[in-house]
C-alpha cells in the first residue's frame, strides 16, 4: 500500500522568489516563494539577506525579488 501527501508550496505567480526589505518595515527582510527550489536556493538567498542586514550591496540584480 502506498501513501499519499499533499502539501502547498510557498510560490510566487511569477514563480520568482520574493527576497528584500518590505517597502513599509525598512527593518523588515523577506524571503519567500521559492516553491519546490528552496533547498537549491536556500544558500544562495543566505548570501543576499545577510548582504542586506550588513547594509551591502547584493552581489544579483534585485529588481526581479523586490518586495
Amino acid at each position: 500500500m502506498f501513501a499519499t501527501s499533499v502539501s502547498c508550496r510557498p510560490v510566487t505567480p511569477t514563480g520568482v522568489p520574493i527576497i528584500g526589505r518590505t517597502s513599509k518595515y525598512n527593518n523588515l527582510l523577506v524571503a519567500t516563494g521559492h516553491a519546490m527550489m528552496g533547498v537549491s536556493l536556500g544558500p544562495i538567498t543566505g548570501k543576499i539577506i545577510n548582504q542586506l542586514v550588513a547594509g551591502e550591496k547584493p552581489d544579483f540584480d534585485m529588481e526581479l525579488m523586490r518586495v
